[in-house]
């Protein structure tokens, strides 16, 4: 039996899923951000642990590997980059080809003194040698790491972009210690867009460095012990690829990705139509919609207030997280974050130094949290350093015990993700009842009942491996490929033969590049699967369109892409499409899990209780039932006030609801 390990790298925990032999386990450990392999193989021993081999052991016998990142998420966070230096078209050093009088990559990527302008024009007037020359010399003396080429209208003729990196090459070859990566933007995206194209290039060296350096060496280190695949990278767009074939830029937000993955698998095991998902980690949560079984899919992305042209997954970030900060305001009210503790010094009860009351100190305060079983007991929590955090930042200020306190931090945590959620439902046109709440993340579950009801959403999902999810749902991946060629033809009813031709050279040779890569990866051809999207106008009609057919054996199909534009655009009957770009996304399988169900064990769970404590609920501390998730079974039914406890997580099921464990022995909390 194969093994799969998916492994999901945060900015504050590392969390691994391992299945085979028909097992499922999981693990969390401490993210070590110093060097990123340690905590990586620390996760696959804990795992090849917990199934009761040695690593070696369990790589030998691993068909995959997949693995998601928060690390491009926290280096834009952190401003933590390398120093870039960037070189463009004259003229356009401050907007950076964009309609605003200033680029917002100025100063948060790139300092306005790192931009150089040289005099040329694409396919019109080539680069000046020694001008080009002493661009990169200054840029070099200025302490660049890194130099990024943009040029404007290079998508349209990149022979300056290629020059400019020949005339670098005689000037700092390779071997020399004083060469310097050079990026051309042409190479990084193929957008006409030159605003978007500049952007994707600066942000994509921006994480270059330090995901190039730790992804080889991971890899390294897993081929070392036994583990004979390539390791797979979990991209924000869905996919997964080897390293070779991973550029920096799509790893940025490809953990919450991976979680709205593994939405989509359950929400079709379950069979539901409409599903809200909320991870909420340590620093932020992370909330999505799965329509139909189907995830959100959009083409363009905002980084940090960056906008770019990117295909990626819907999942939208909401300031709050268990290290959000929680300051009084006017009026006896409390405001959480935006900012958060993170990880380093934490919420005041980690006792390294936090010295600001976060969401974590109230739900110590308030009972929800054991003090003594953090991490299934690996760390202890210090109680009284959270209770002095908060009566110094807020019960002071505010005159009101710290109870109440830690009762208006968790309400407004709640209204954070409650007033997202609803939005983005809102503005979908769909009806909040029609839906259940997917909760997961480490601190999801503890929020989640009160969210739900603010949204007016009637059933909550928990999972066993909810604190996991993300790794989880990386299982859940398959290899992505996506090519994209720049085109000038049209398509018109009653076709020529010869721009059939061109049409299908195209994308042919897309497909050629696609089996080229598969191949190197160890995937067989026979089970790739290919879908054709285009950028195209109709009048003044532009759209991206996902075509029907990939490709056109006669003029049948040529009607039916025409016809299938004219549906989507609502717009009277197209008889001609003009076609500037083509892009080939090409899929294969790879192993995924297989969820284990169970038998009917009854409702009681008095095999799970584990005691009792006092728990805060709504205006005073009520004795309050404490269970262990991992003993509940199929069946066990669990009414509230009552806390469910895991190594990873807790579960509150608040007084007038119910928490009902299926046959997946995941959880269903509704009203009692």
């Amino acid at each position: 039996m194969k093994f799969t390990i998916d492994i999901d790298n945060g900015g504050t925990f590392t969390d691994g899923f391992f299945t085979g032999e028909g097992q499922t386990v999981w693990v969390k450990v401490d993210t070590t951000p110093h060097d990123l392999t340690v905590c990586f193989l620390k996760c696959i021993e804990e795992g090849a642990a917990k199934l009761g081999l040695n690593v070696p052991q369990l790589l030998h016998e691993t068909e995959v590997i997949r693995f998601s990142t928060t690390h491009a998420t926290n280096t834009l966070l952190q401003k933590s980059g390398p120093r870039l230096g960037l070189i463009v078209t004259k003229g356009f050093e401050e907007n950076l080809y964009s309609s605003a009088d200033r680029s917002p990559a100025l100063d948060l990527i790139i300092p306005t003194e790192m931009i150089v302008g040289i005099n040329e024009s694409a396919g019109k007037k080539p680069v000046d040698r020694e001008e080009v020359r002493l661009a990169i010399r200054s840029l070099l003396a200025r302490g660049a790491r890194i130099i990024v080429v943009s040029l404007y209208k290079t998508h349209l003729d990149p022979s300056n972009e290629l020059k400019v990196r020949e005339i670098a090459d005689d000037d700092y070859p390779k071997h020399y210690l004083g060469a310097v990566p050079l990026l051309l933007s042409h190479e990084v995206s193929t957008t006409t867009d030159d605003t978007s194209r500049t952007n994707v290039a600066l942000l994509n060296a921006y994480f270059h460095p330090d995901m190039v350096r730790f992804l080889y060496k991971a890899e390294d280190e897993v081929r070392k012990r036994g583990y004979r695949k390539p390791l797979l990278v979990v991209h924000a767009d869905g996919g997964v690829a080897r390293v070779a074939k991973t550029t920096a830029i799509m790893t940025h937000n490809s953990g919450p990705s991976a979680g709205v993955l593994g939405t989509t698998y359950i929400s079709r095991l379950y069979n539901l139509p409409y599903v809200a998902s909320m991870d909420i980690g340590g620093t932020s949560a992370d909330i999505s919609l799965v329509i139909n079984g189907r995830q959100g899919y959009k083409r363009e992305a905002t980084l940090e207030g960056i906008p770019v042209k990117l295909p990626v997954i819907e999942v939208y970030p909401t300031a709050a997280g268990g290290g959000s900060i929680a300051r009084p305001m006017n009026g006896g009210q409390i405001k959480v974050g935006p900012d958060s503790a993170g990880a380093m010094p934490g919420p005041a009860c980690y006792g390294l130094g936090g010295s600001e009351a976060t969401s974590t100190d109230a739900c110590i305060i308030l009972g929800y949290i054991d003090p003594d079983y953090f991490l299934g007991g690996r760390r202890k929590l210090d109680a009284g350093l959270a209770r002095d955090v908060i009566a110094e930042k807020l019960v002071k200020p505010l005159d009101i015990s710290a109870e109440a306190c830690s009762r208006l931090i968790t309400e407004d945590m709640e209204n954070i993700c409650a007033e997202d959620i609803g939005s983005l439902i809102k503005a979908g046109g769909y009806n909040p009842g029609d839906f259940v709440l997917f909760s997961f993340g480490g601190a999801g579950s503890i929020y989640c009942c009160g969210i739900a009801d603010k949204v007016g959403i009637p059933r909550i999902y928990c999972f066993r491996f909810s604190s996991v999810f993300s790794a989880f749902g990386s299982s859940c991946a398959d290899v992505l490929h996506t090519y994209e060629s720049l085109a000038n033809l049209s398509l018109k009813r009653n076709e020529s033969k010869t721009q059939i031709q061109k049409f299908n050279s195209t994308v042919k040779g897309l497909m050629n590049s696609v089996l080229r890569d598969m191949r190197g990866e160890g995937f067989p051809p026979e089970k790739v699967s290919f879908s054709l999207e285009m950028e195209v106008a109709s009048g003044n009609l532009t759209a991206v369109f996902e075509s029907p057919v990939t490709l056109l054996e006669g003029h049948q199909d040529t009607e039916k892409i025409l016809d299938a534009f004219t549906g989507q655009s609502n717009s009277g009957r197209v008889d001609e499409l003009a076609i500037h770009l083509f892009r080939l996304r090409a899929t294969s399988p790879v192993t995924h899990p297989k969820l284990a169900t169970h038998k009917f064990a009854g409702e009681s769970p008095e095999k799970a209780l584990k005691g009792y404590r006092k728990v805060y609920w709504k205006d005073g501390f009520t004795r309050t039932s404490i269970y262990a998730q991992m003993k509940l079974e199929y069946g066990n039914i669990i009414t509230g006030p009552a806390i469910i406890e895991s190594d990873e997580t807790t579960i509150l099921v608040p007084p007038g609801k119910k928490y009902t464990v299926d046959n997946l022995l995941n959880g269903v909390i509704e009203s009692a």
